[in-house]
């Protein structure tokens, strides 16, 4: 079960990654190119704190792009 659960936390950094290089804003793609950098960290190196990464990730995938955002405004 853990193998899996890596996997799929492998695959949401790997989501956020993507979402990173397709949005237009420098700063909000550094900032999620960060959030799955320290993903794939703790997978690999905190094996025992699912509970503080998973809401984490969760709210991560659930943000916004900056092109929703700017949408809003107008």
């Amino acid at each position: 079960m853990p193998l899996v659960l890596d996997l799929v936390l492998l695959a949401a950094g790997v989501v956020l990654w993507q979402r990173a290089s397709s949005e237009g804003d420098d700063v909000w793609s550094l900032f999620l190119r960060g959030l799955a950098v320290i993903d794939l960290v703790v997978i690999t190196i905190g094996n025992g704190a699912l509970w503080i990464e998973l809401p984490l990730l969760i709210l991560a995938l659930a943000l916004p792009s900056v092109a929703q955002l700017e949408q809003r405004r107008r």
